[in-house]
Protein backbone atom coordinates (compact mmCIF):
# COMPACT_ATOMS: atom_id res chain seq x y z
CA UNK A 1 0.00 0.00 0.00
CA UNK A 2 1.16 3.76 -0.43
CA UNK A 3 1.05 6.27 2.00
CA UNK A 4 1.97 8.98 -1.28
CA UNK A 5 -1.39 10.75 -2.54
CA UNK A 6 -1.47 10.18 -6.20
CA UNK A 7 -3.42 12.37 -8.51
CA UNK A 8 -5.36 8.76 -10.17
CA UNK A 9 -7.26 9.04 -13.60
CA UNK A 10 -9.95 6.13 -14.19
CA UNK A 11 -10.97 4.98 -17.50
CA UNK A 12 -13.92 3.09 -18.43
CA UNK A 13 -16.17 2.11 -21.30
CA UNK A 14 -18.85 0.96 -20.11
CA UNK A 15 -22.01 0.08 -21.63
CA UNK A 16 -24.26 -0.03 -19.13
CA UNK A 17 -23.98 0.04 -15.16
CA UNK A 18 -23.03 -3.31 -14.12
CA UNK A 19 -20.44 -5.33 -11.89
CA UNK A 20 -17.46 -3.59 -13.69
CA UNK A 21 -18.71 -0.35 -13.33
CA UNK A 22 -19.72 -0.80 -10.07
CA UNK A 23 -16.05 -2.08 -8.86
CA UNK A 24 -14.67 1.08 -10.94
CA UNK A 25 -17.14 3.54 -8.68
CA UNK A 26 -16.50 1.57 -5.35
CA UNK A 27 -12.28 1.75 -5.97
CA UNK A 28 -12.56 5.88 -7.01
CA UNK A 29 -14.66 6.85 -3.92
CA UNK A 30 -12.35 4.76 -1.63
CA UNK A 31 -9.36 6.46 -3.20
CA UNK A 32 -10.34 9.89 -3.05
CA UNK A 33 -11.67 8.93 0.91
CA UNK A 34 -8.23 8.13 1.50
CA UNK A 35 -6.88 11.16 0.09
CA UNK A 36 -5.82 10.58 -3.81
CA UNK A 37 -6.84 12.95 -6.39
CA UNK A 38 -9.50 10.95 -8.72
CA UNK A 39 -10.10 12.08 -12.29
CA UNK A 40 -13.04 9.39 -13.91
CA UNK A 41 -13.31 9.39 -17.37
CA UNK A 42 -16.32 7.39 -18.78
CA UNK A 43 -18.75 7.24 -21.70
CA UNK A 44 -21.95 9.49 -21.19
CA UNK A 45 -24.52 6.60 -21.02
CA UNK A 46 -26.27 4.13 -18.62
CA UNK A 47 -26.47 6.44 -15.88
CA UNK A 48 -23.38 5.46 -14.63
CA UNK A 49 -21.69 9.67 -15.10
CA UNK A 50 -24.33 11.33 -13.04
CA UNK A 51 -24.15 8.19 -10.45
CA UNK A 52 -20.61 8.99 -9.83
CA UNK A 53 -21.54 12.92 -9.87
CA UNK A 54 -24.07 12.32 -7.59
CA UNK A 55 -21.29 10.54 -5.02
CA UNK A 56 -19.26 13.08 -5.10
CA UNK A 57 -16.39 12.45 -8.03
CA UNK A 58 -15.15 14.61 -10.48
CA UNK A 59 -16.32 12.76 -13.85
CA UNK A 60 -15.56 13.95 -17.58
CA UNK A 61 -16.99 12.22 -20.88
CA UNK A 62 -14.67 12.28 -23.73
CA UNK A 63 -15.27 10.27 -26.77
CA UNK A 64 -13.96 7.24 -26.44
CA UNK A 65 -16.33 4.61 -27.56
CA UNK A 66 -15.05 1.88 -30.35
CA UNK A 67 -11.59 0.24 -31.25
CA UNK A 68 -11.52 2.03 -34.03
CA UNK A 69 -12.07 5.53 -32.63
CA UNK A 70 -8.20 6.59 -32.82
CA UNK A 71 -8.78 10.24 -31.02
CA UNK A 72 -9.52 8.63 -27.93
CA UNK A 73 -5.63 8.20 -27.16
CA UNK A 74 -5.69 12.21 -27.35
CA UNK A 75 -8.66 12.73 -25.55
CA UNK A 76 -7.04 10.47 -22.57
CA UNK A 77 -3.80 11.62 -22.61
CA UNK A 78 -4.99 15.43 -22.95
CA UNK A 79 -6.87 15.47 -19.85
CA UNK A 80 -4.52 13.34 -17.62
CA UNK A 81 -1.99 15.81 -18.23
CA UNK A 82 -4.04 18.60 -17.24
CA UNK A 83 -4.88 16.80 -14.14
CA UNK A 84 -1.53 16.28 -13.48
CA UNK A 85 -2.02 12.67 -13.73
CA UNK A 86 0.74 10.52 -11.61
CA UNK A 87 -1.07 7.34 -13.41
CA UNK A 88 -4.22 6.30 -15.44
CA UNK A 89 -6.24 2.85 -14.31
CA UNK A 90 -8.31 1.79 -16.69
CA UNK A 91 -11.26 -0.71 -16.84
CA UNK A 92 -12.85 -2.69 -20.12
CA UNK A 93 -10.75 -3.66 -22.87
CA UNK A 94 -11.69 0.14 -25.06
CA UNK A 95 -10.81 2.16 -22.42
CA UNK A 96 -8.13 -0.36 -21.59
CA UNK A 97 -6.60 -0.40 -24.83
CA UNK A 98 -7.07 3.73 -25.70
CA UNK A 99 -6.06 4.52 -21.68
CA UNK A 100 -2.99 2.34 -22.49
CA UNK A 101 -1.72 4.31 -25.44
CA UNK A 102 -2.71 7.51 -23.91
CA UNK A 103 -0.30 6.89 -21.43
CA UNK A 104 2.31 5.93 -24.01
CA UNK A 105 1.87 9.06 -25.95
CA UNK A 106 2.02 11.07 -22.92
CA UNK A 107 4.19 9.46 -20.45
CA UNK A 108 2.25 8.62 -18.33
CA UNK A 109 2.19 4.94 -16.43
CA UNK A 110 -0.64 2.64 -16.82
CA UNK A 111 -2.20 -0.15 -15.39
CA UNK A 112 -5.48 -2.45 -17.46
CA UNK A 113 -7.83 -3.79 -15.11
CA UNK A 114 -9.23 -6.74 -16.82
CA UNK A 115 -12.77 -8.03 -15.28
CA UNK A 116 -13.60 -10.70 -17.94
CA UNK A 117 -12.19 -13.36 -20.27
CA UNK A 118 -11.28 -10.07 -22.39
CA UNK A 119 -8.57 -10.75 -25.33
CA UNK A 120 -5.24 -10.00 -23.96
CA UNK A 121 -4.00 -7.73 -27.30
CA UNK A 122 -6.20 -4.90 -25.74
CA UNK A 123 -4.40 -4.79 -22.17
CA UNK A 124 -0.66 -5.78 -23.92
CA UNK A 125 0.43 -1.94 -23.83
CA UNK A 126 -0.06 -1.31 -20.09
CA UNK A 127 2.71 -1.16 -18.12
CA UNK A 128 0.58 -3.33 -15.78
CA UNK A 129 -2.36 -5.20 -15.67
CA UNK A 130 -4.31 -6.41 -12.99
CA UNK A 131 -7.34 -9.25 -13.25
CA UNK A 132 -10.33 -9.99 -10.97
CA UNK A 133 -9.51 -13.70 -10.20
CA UNK A 134 -6.71 -16.52 -10.91
CA UNK A 135 -8.51 -17.86 -13.49
CA UNK A 136 -8.48 -14.73 -15.35
CA UNK A 137 -4.72 -14.37 -14.60
CA UNK A 138 -4.24 -17.66 -15.96
CA UNK A 139 -6.18 -17.34 -18.55
CA UNK A 140 -4.33 -14.19 -19.85
CA UNK A 141 -0.92 -16.24 -18.79
CA UNK A 142 -1.86 -18.40 -21.48
CA UNK A 143 -2.69 -16.01 -24.05
CA UNK A 144 0.96 -14.23 -23.74
CA UNK A 145 0.88 -12.17 -20.70
CA UNK A 146 3.95 -11.63 -18.62
CA UNK A 147 3.71 -12.95 -15.24
CA UNK A 148 5.87 -9.99 -13.74
CA UNK A 149 3.37 -7.84 -15.64
CA UNK A 150 0.11 -8.95 -14.04
CA UNK A 151 -1.63 -9.84 -10.14
CA UNK A 152 -4.67 -11.05 -9.31
CA UNK A 153 -6.82 -7.87 -7.21
CA UNK A 154 -10.33 -8.93 -5.89
CA UNK A 155 -13.35 -7.55 -6.45
CA UNK A 156 -14.85 -5.47 -3.64
CA UNK A 157 -18.28 -5.09 -2.78
CA UNK A 158 -19.63 -1.81 -1.52
CA UNK A 159 -21.84 -2.71 1.56
CA UNK A 160 -24.08 0.01 0.91
CA UNK A 161 -25.69 -1.87 -2.21
CA UNK A 162 -27.18 -4.06 0.20
CA UNK A 163 -29.02 -1.24 2.47
CA UNK A 164 -32.75 -0.53 2.50
CA UNK A 165 -33.84 -2.92 0.36
CA UNK A 166 -37.16 -3.87 -1.09
CA UNK A 167 -38.88 -6.22 1.03
CA UNK A 168 -39.00 -9.37 -0.81
CA UNK A 169 -43.33 -9.73 0.52
CA UNK A 170 -43.39 -6.51 -1.63
CA UNK A 171 -41.27 -7.38 -4.40
CA UNK A 172 -42.96 -11.06 -4.89
CA UNK A 173 -46.40 -9.33 -4.57
CA UNK A 174 -45.75 -7.23 -7.33
CA UNK A 175 -44.54 -10.07 -9.56
CA UNK A 176 -47.63 -11.85 -8.82
CA UNK A 177 -45.83 -14.66 -6.78
CA UNK A 178 -48.08 -16.37 -3.87
CA UNK A 179 -46.53 -15.85 -0.69
CA UNK A 180 -45.42 -19.39 -0.18
CA UNK A 181 -43.66 -20.00 -3.02
CA UNK A 182 -40.43 -21.19 -3.29
CA UNK A 183 -37.86 -19.02 -5.56
CA UNK A 184 -34.29 -19.15 -6.90
CA UNK A 185 -32.74 -15.94 -8.50
CA UNK A 186 -29.93 -15.90 -11.89
CA UNK A 187 -28.75 -12.24 -12.22
CA UNK A 188 -26.48 -12.38 -15.38
CA UNK A 189 -26.75 -11.33 -19.25
CA UNK A 190 -29.32 -13.93 -21.01
CA UNK A 191 -26.44 -14.90 -23.31
CA UNK A 192 -25.15 -18.91 -23.94
CA UNK A 193 -22.32 -18.70 -22.34
CA UNK A 194 -24.17 -17.63 -18.74
CA UNK A 195 -25.85 -21.10 -19.04
CA UNK A 196 -29.74 -20.29 -18.29
CA UNK A 197 -31.10 -22.68 -20.78
CA UNK A 198 -29.51 -25.27 -17.87
CA UNK A 199 -31.31 -23.61 -15.43
CA UNK A 200 -34.52 -24.16 -16.88
CA UNK A 201 -33.94 -27.95 -17.58
CA UNK A 202 -32.97 -28.24 -14.12
CA UNK A 203 -36.04 -26.77 -12.37
CA UNK A 204 -38.27 -28.72 -14.84
CA UNK A 205 -36.62 -31.56 -13.59
CA UNK A 206 -37.63 -30.49 -10.31
CA UNK A 207 -41.08 -29.60 -11.01
CA UNK A 208 -43.13 -32.71 -9.59
CA UNK A 209 -41.17 -32.46 -6.15
CA UNK A 210 -41.32 -28.71 -6.10
CA UNK A 211 -44.30 -27.37 -8.17
CA UNK A 212 -44.09 -24.02 -6.76
CA UNK A 213 -40.62 -23.11 -7.74
CA UNK A 214 -40.43 -19.92 -9.53
CA UNK A 215 -36.83 -17.97 -10.55
CA UNK A 216 -36.01 -14.74 -11.29
CA UNK A 217 -33.56 -14.41 -14.14
CA UNK A 218 -32.61 -10.53 -13.78
CA UNK A 219 -30.75 -9.63 -17.23
CA UNK A 220 -30.91 -8.47 -20.39
CA UNK A 221 -29.33 -10.66 -23.90
CA UNK A 222 -29.87 -11.77 -27.09
CA UNK A 223 -31.03 -15.52 -25.45
CA UNK A 224 -34.24 -13.42 -23.72
CA UNK A 225 -36.55 -15.32 -26.44
CA UNK A 226 -35.31 -18.30 -27.10
CA UNK A 227 -35.09 -19.24 -23.38
CA UNK A 228 -38.67 -17.99 -23.05
CA UNK A 229 -39.80 -20.53 -25.69
CA UNK A 230 -37.49 -22.90 -23.63
CA UNK A 231 -39.37 -22.36 -20.70
CA UNK A 232 -42.80 -22.59 -22.34
CA UNK A 233 -41.65 -25.65 -23.64
CA UNK A 234 -40.62 -27.45 -20.53
CA UNK A 235 -44.02 -26.24 -19.34
CA UNK A 236 -42.41 -24.25 -16.39
CA UNK A 237 -43.12 -20.55 -18.13
CA UNK A 238 -45.33 -19.20 -15.20
CA UNK A 239 -42.64 -20.21 -13.09
CA UNK A 240 -40.24 -18.38 -14.79
CA UNK A 241 -39.61 -14.62 -14.18
CA UNK A 242 -37.68 -12.52 -17.18
CA UNK A 243 -37.10 -9.28 -14.99
CA UNK A 244 -34.43 -7.86 -17.37
CA UNK A 245 -32.14 -4.93 -16.26
CA UNK A 246 -32.63 -4.19 -12.99
CA UNK A 247 -31.41 -1.86 -10.56
CA UNK A 248 -33.00 -3.60 -8.20
CA UNK A 249 -30.93 -6.51 -8.60
CA UNK A 250 -29.06 -7.07 -4.93
CA UNK A 251 -32.90 -6.49 -3.68
CA UNK A 252 -34.68 -9.62 -6.24
CA UNK A 253 -31.72 -11.98 -4.94
CA UNK A 254 -32.64 -11.03 -1.32
CA UNK A 255 -36.40 -12.60 -2.35
CA UNK A 256 -34.58 -15.62 -3.21
CA UNK A 257 -34.00 -18.83 -1.09
CA UNK A 258 -30.89 -19.66 -3.39
CA UNK A 259 -28.83 -17.80 -6.11
CA UNK A 260 -27.67 -19.31 -8.61
CA UNK A 261 -24.70 -18.51 -11.77
CA UNK A 262 -24.64 -21.92 -13.99
CA UNK A 263 -22.15 -20.35 -16.40
CA UNK A 264 -20.86 -23.30 -18.53
CA UNK A 265 -17.21 -21.21 -19.11
CA UNK A 266 -14.84 -19.49 -16.99
CA UNK A 267 -16.45 -16.15 -15.30
CA UNK A 268 -14.62 -13.10 -14.55
CA UNK A 269 -15.62 -13.78 -10.62
CA UNK A 270 -19.41 -14.11 -10.20
CA UNK A 271 -19.87 -10.53 -8.71
CA UNK A 272 -23.37 -11.56 -8.18
CA UNK A 273 -22.28 -14.74 -5.89
CA UNK A 274 -20.54 -12.43 -3.68
CA UNK A 275 -23.35 -9.87 -3.41
CA UNK A 276 -25.68 -13.50 -2.36
CA UNK A 277 -23.45 -14.66 -0.09
CA UNK A 278 -23.44 -11.08 1.88
CA UNK A 279 -27.07 -11.16 1.81
CA UNK A 280 -26.51 -14.70 3.76
CA UNK A 281 -27.97 -16.96 0.89
CA UNK A 282 -26.69 -20.02 -0.29
CA UNK A 283 -25.19 -20.26 -3.84
CA UNK A 284 -24.83 -22.43 -6.56
CA UNK A 285 -22.65 -22.61 -9.48
CA UNK A 286 -20.58 -24.48 -12.35
CA UNK A 287 -17.61 -25.91 -11.00
CA UNK A 288 -15.47 -23.11 -13.63
CA UNK A 289 -12.71 -20.91 -13.31
CA UNK A 290 -13.48 -17.31 -11.48
CA UNK A 291 -16.92 -18.98 -9.72
CA UNK A 292 -14.58 -21.97 -8.16
CA UNK A 293 -13.06 -18.66 -6.29
CA UNK A 294 -16.25 -17.69 -5.21
CA UNK A 295 -18.39 -20.56 -3.92
CA UNK A 296 -16.03 -22.79 -1.73
CA UNK A 297 -17.80 -26.01 -2.69
CA UNK A 298 -19.41 -27.60 0.29
CA UNK A 299 -18.74 -24.75 2.38
CA UNK A 300 -20.64 -21.87 1.55
CA UNK A 301 -22.21 -23.63 -1.25
CA UNK A 302 -22.23 -25.72 -4.00
CA UNK A 303 -20.35 -26.81 -7.33
CA UNK A 304 -21.56 -28.74 -9.95
CA UNK A 305 -20.26 -29.69 -12.93
CA UNK A 306 -21.33 -27.22 -16.14
CA UNK A 307 -24.20 -27.75 -18.79
CA UNK A 308 -24.91 -30.86 -16.38
CA UNK A 309 -28.86 -29.88 -15.84
CA UNK A 310 -29.07 -33.42 -13.93
CA UNK A 311 -26.00 -32.27 -11.20
CA UNK A 312 -27.71 -28.71 -11.43
CA UNK A 313 -31.33 -30.18 -10.40
CA UNK A 314 -29.73 -32.44 -7.58
CA UNK A 315 -27.64 -29.67 -5.81
CA UNK A 316 -30.90 -26.95 -6.07
CA UNK A 317 -33.10 -30.00 -4.72
CA UNK A 318 -30.40 -31.02 -1.85
CA UNK A 319 -30.79 -26.82 -0.84
CA UNK A 320 -34.57 -26.79 -0.88
CA UNK A 321 -35.22 -29.59 1.01
CA UNK A 322 -32.13 -29.02 3.96
CA UNK A 323 -33.20 -25.53 5.75
CA UNK A 324 -30.01 -26.25 8.33
CA UNK A 325 -27.53 -26.55 5.59
CA UNK A 326 -29.13 -23.42 3.67
CA UNK A 327 -28.28 -21.11 6.87
CA UNK A 328 -25.22 -22.85 7.23
CA UNK A 329 -23.95 -22.41 3.82
CA UNK A 330 -25.12 -18.38 4.27
CA UNK A 331 -23.56 -17.90 7.35
CA UNK A 332 -20.39 -18.71 6.13
CA UNK A 333 -21.02 -17.22 3.11
CA UNK A 334 -21.61 -14.10 4.24
CA UNK A 335 -18.19 -14.07 6.56
CA UNK A 336 -16.12 -15.16 4.00
CA UNK A 337 -17.15 -12.50 1.59
CA UNK A 338 -17.12 -9.74 4.49
CA UNK A 339 -13.33 -10.25 4.82
CA UNK A 340 -12.07 -11.74 1.43
CA UNK A 341 -14.17 -9.50 -1.07
CA UNK A 342 -14.02 -5.62 0.44
CA UNK A 343 -13.64 -2.57 -0.63
CA UNK A 344 -10.78 -1.78 1.50
CA UNK A 345 -8.80 -5.19 0.06
CA UNK A 346 -9.06 -3.98 -2.96
CA UNK A 347 -7.86 -0.34 -2.60
CA UNK A 348 -5.33 -1.39 -0.66
CA UNK A 349 -3.88 -4.13 -3.59
CA UNK A 350 -4.65 -1.35 -6.31
CA UNK A 351 -2.52 1.33 -4.28
CA UNK A 352 0.56 -1.68 -4.00
CA UNK A 353 -0.05 -1.98 -7.43
CA UNK A 354 0.23 1.67 -8.26
CA UNK A 355 3.22 1.92 -5.73
CA UNK A 356 5.09 -0.88 -7.86
CA UNK A 357 3.97 0.71 -11.06
CA UNK A 358 5.19 3.87 -10.17
CA UNK A 359 8.65 2.67 -8.51
CA UNK A 360 9.40 0.36 -11.64
CA UNK A 361 8.59 3.45 -14.30
CA UNK A 362 10.63 5.75 -12.58
CA UNK A 363 13.35 3.50 -12.07
CA UNK A 364 13.38 2.57 -15.50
Amino acid sequence: MTTNKLSIVQVISQARFSGAEHVCLNLSLELQRRGHRVLLLCKDTGGFPEEARKRGLDVRTPSISGKLNFAAPVAIGSLARSFGADLIHSHLSSAALWGSLAGRLFGIPTIGHIHALNTYFYYRFSHFNLTCSDGVRRAMLSRGAEPSRIRVVYNGIDPGRLLDLTPPQQLLGELNIDADARVIACVGHLTARKGQIHLLRAMARLSEDWPQLHCLLVGVGNLRDMLREQARQLGIADRVHFLGFRRDAVSLMNCAEIVVLPSISKEGLGLALIEAQLLGKPTVGSDAPGIDEVIENEVVGLLVPPADDAALAAALHRLLADSSLRQRFGAAGRERARTRFTVEAMTDACESAYAEVLARTRSG
